[in-house]
């Protein structure tokens, strides 16, 4: 059976890279017309549901034992369009002037994250809002300010979003702010939520203008929603406990 890669750049840049943040090992699930993933942070606080269109007829798992090594030798082919050879135990791909043989894990190897995200989509969120990306770099910039802290607070003030990067439990810490929405969809959030910024830093905000944020103050749940060009990316962010 084959999947064809219509380009390896956005597969690269839009699925494997972002899944690959999280973890060295995944199963790429091939389903009648998508590529989807489920993937959890090595300390479980962070999972990814990525999706993506292809025109694929065939149903598949594949275990991928090392996605950086995946990576790597789908960049050593110089066409952006690749076709690659799925078979039993491994990934191959043939053509005039390459050839490569990527081989898979057995089933049942890799576990996946133990989520339903049907029904983290059907929470009720007390929230939603919109980030543009030029306000994620600013909090990003901000946080080599702040280096003496991991603590991210999001919390609503004057009908605004914001973002403080500090530590509210100690005396003397450095902190720096900045609106993150001027605009929210719900009735704002009770309570301050704080995440674990180092967390925050492994979600691949590269390249979108804006992401979607939804957050469920009572479970301690954020979503934070990213469309890449034909692939959506779904990451759920457990709050620290305060």
């Amino acid at each position: 059976m084959k999947l064809k890669i219509a380009s390896k750049k956005d597969f690269i840049s839009n699925v494997l890279n972002p899944i690959s943040n999280l973890n060295d090992k995944a199963i790429l699930k091939l389903e009648n017309g998508k590529i989807t993933s489920l993937t959890a942070s090595n300390d479980a606080t962070l999972i990814l549901y990525s999706e993506t269109k292809s025109d694929i007829s065939i149903e598949k798992s594949l275990n991928i034992p090392d996605l950086k090594k995946f990576v790597r030798v789908l960049e050593c082919v110089d066409t952006d369009q690749i076709d690659l050879d799925i078979n039993s135990n491994n990934i191959k791909h043939s053509s005039d002037n390459y050839r490569f043989t990527f081989h898979l894990l057995e089933d049942g190897i890799i576990k996946p994250p133990s989520i339903n995200i049907s029904k983290v989509d059907g929470l009720q969120f007390d929230i939603t809002f919109n980030v543009a990306e030029s306000k994620l770099s600013s909090l990003f910039k901000g946080s080599t300010f702040t280096t003496e802290t991991n603590k991210l607070y999001i919390y609503t003030e004057n009908n605004k979003i914001y973002g403080e990067l500090g530590d509210k439990s100690r005396h003397n810490s450095d902190n720096f702010l900045c609106t993150l929405s001027d605009t929210f969809t719900g009735n704002g959030l009770s309570k301050i939520i704080p995440i674990n910024f180092e967390t925050f830093r492994l979600i691949n905000f590269s390249k979108c203008q804006n992401v979607e944020f939804a957050i469920n103050s009572s479970l301690g749940v954020l979503k934070i929603t990213l469309n890449k060009d034909t692939t959506k990316l779904v990451y759920i962010v457990s709050a620290l406990i305060n």
